[in-house]
C-alpha cells in the first residue's frame, strides 16, 4: 500500500468489511427506484447518488509481434460511513504465451486529492480513466509499489455499441425477489491500442478489443433496505466476443450457498440484433467436474465450463464449451478487500444454432463455494 501504515490499519477496520460487501455483492443491492435514462457520456463516470457502483475493463490484444495479453482494470466506488467514499482498484495482466499473471491494487480516499471523479473521468491513486466522448476513453494504470508493470491504452467504438442489459439498463439479478437489480450496461467490442509494461519490457499493443461493463446500485434515499450477507452471495459471469461480431455475455447469481443458480444474458449479433435471457431455463451455465486449487489462497476454482442457452429465437441457440488460457489467472485482493477471485482469459468453442463458432471472452469468479 502506498501509505504506509496508517493506510493499511483504516483498510483492517470498517472499510475492508465494506469493500467485501462492494467487491461480493455489488450489483445485488436493491435500488428501490424506478427506471432511468442513461445520458452518454455523462453516466460513464461514477454517481454520487449511489453507495455501490464500479467500472471495468477487460480485454485481449495483440502486440507488435503478434503475441497476445489479456487485462483487467476495475475501478470501485463505496462508502465508509455515511460520507467517506472509498474507490479501490484492481489491475491485472495475463502473458497468455508465458502464462504469467501480474497484479496490482490499490484503495484510495478523496482526502488529499488522492482519488476522485467527474464529468471527465475517474482516478484512484496511480490509475485513472478518461472518458473522452461517448464511446472513447483513455486508461492508464502506473502502480508505483510493482516494478515494470504498466498500461496505457486507448479506446474507441461508434456509440451506437453501446449494449443496454435488462429492461432498458434496468438488469434483475433475482427472479425471486425482484427488489434485487442495478443500472447495467456494458460496450463489448472497443477498439484498443497502446502500449503494456510487463516485467520491464514495454509492448506496442497494435490490436484489439476490449469489454467494458459498469453498474451503480444502492442509491442513498432508497425507502427498501435490503440486508444482504457479504458471506452468502455469489455469481459466475463471462463476457464473449466471437469471431463473427456477435456479443453474449451471462451470469449466475446465488444469494446463498444452497441457493440454486438463477441465470441471465444477453446476445447480439453482428447485425445488432439483441435477444435478452430473463425467462427461467433459458439459460444453463454449469461448470464440470474439474477444479483448480490456489497455491496462493487455497481456494478452489471451477474454470470449465458448458453454456447452452434455449431461447425462442433459434439465432441465438448456443451449446458452448469454456475453458482458461491458463489457470493461474486469480486475482488475490485479500490486501485490499479481504478476499480473492478468479477473472482471467479464456477460449470458447462450440456451436451457435448448430453451426460451429468460435470466440474468447473472461471469465469472473466471485464468492464461490469455498
Amino acid at each position: 500500500m502506498r501509505n504506509g501504515n496508517d493506510h493499511i490499519n483504516f483498510l483492517k477496520g470498517g472499510v475492508n468489511r465494506l469493500i467485501r460487501i462492494c467487491l461480493l455483492v455489488p450489483f445485488f443491492f436493491d435500488l428501490g427506484a424506478e427506471s432511468r435514462p442513461f445520458v452518454f457520456p455523462k453516466d460513464h463516470s461514477f454517481h454520487s447518488g449511489y453507495g455501490v457502483e464500479w467500472c471495468y475493463f477487460v480485454g485481449i490484444l495483440r502486440s507488435s509481434d503478434g503475441k497476445r495479453y489479456g487485462y483487467e482494470l476495475s475501478f470501485f466506488k463505496g462508502i465508509f460511513g455515511k460520507e467517506t467514499e472509498v474507490f479501490p482498484v484492481h489491475f491485472a495482466i495475463s502473458d497468455l504465451e508465458t502464462k504469467k499473471h501480474t497484479t496490482a491494487q490499490t484503495v484510495e480516499r478523496a482526502l488529499g486529492g488522492m482519488a476522485g471523479y467527474d464529468k471527465n473521468g475517474i482516478f484512484s491513486g496511480d490509475f485513472r480513466f478518461e472518458i473522452k466522448g461517448k464511446s472513447s476513453f483513455h486508461i492508464v494504470a502506473k502502480p508505483k509499489n510493482v516494478s515494470g508493470f504498466s498500461l496505457d491504452l486507448t479506446l474507441n467504438t461508434d456509440p451506437s455499441e453501446i449494449l443496454l442489459h435488462g429492461e432498458r439498463g434496468k438488469s434483475f439479478k433475482s427472479r425471486n425477489n425482484p427488489n434485487y437489480y442495478s443500472y447495467y450496461y456494458s460496450i463489448p467490442r472497443l477498439s484498443t491500442k497502446g502500449e503494456l509494461n510487463v516485467g520491464g519490457k514495454k509492448i506496442s499493443v497494435t490490436e484489439g478489443d476490449s469489454w467494458m461493463d459498469h453498474e451503480w446500485s444502492s442509491p442513498f434515499d432508497s425507502e427498501i433496505k435490503t440486508k444482504l450477507s457479504d458471506r452468502t452471495n455469489s455469481w459466475d459471469w463471462i463476457c464473449i466476443l466471437f469471431e463473427d461480431g456477435s456479443e453474449l455475455t451471462v451470469f449466475n447469481f446465488r444469494e446463498s450457498q444452497r441457493s440454486v443458480s438463477e441465470s441471465f444474458g444477453t446476445y447480439r449479433s453482428k447485425n445488432g440484433n439483441v435477444i435478452r435471457f430473463e425467462k427461467e431455463k433459458e439459460i444453463s451455465f454449469l461448470h464440470d467436474s474439474k477444479f483448480w486449487k490456489s497455491e496462493r489462497t487455497g481456494k478452489r476454482y471451477p474454470l470449465y465450463w458448458n453454456l447452452r442457452t434455449h431461447p425462442s429465437s433459434k439465432e441465438a441457440e448456443f451449446d458452448l464449451k469454456i475453458e482458461p488460457f491458463f489457470e493461474d489467472q486469480e486475482f488475490d485482493s485479500r490486501p485490499t478487500t479481504g478476499f480473492s477471485y478468479w477473472e482471467g482469459a479464456v477460449k470458447i468453442f462450440g456451436t451457435r444454432a448448430g453451426k460451429t463458432v468460435r470466440g474468447t471472452g473472461y471469465l469472473e469468479l466471485k464468492g464461490n463455494r469455498d
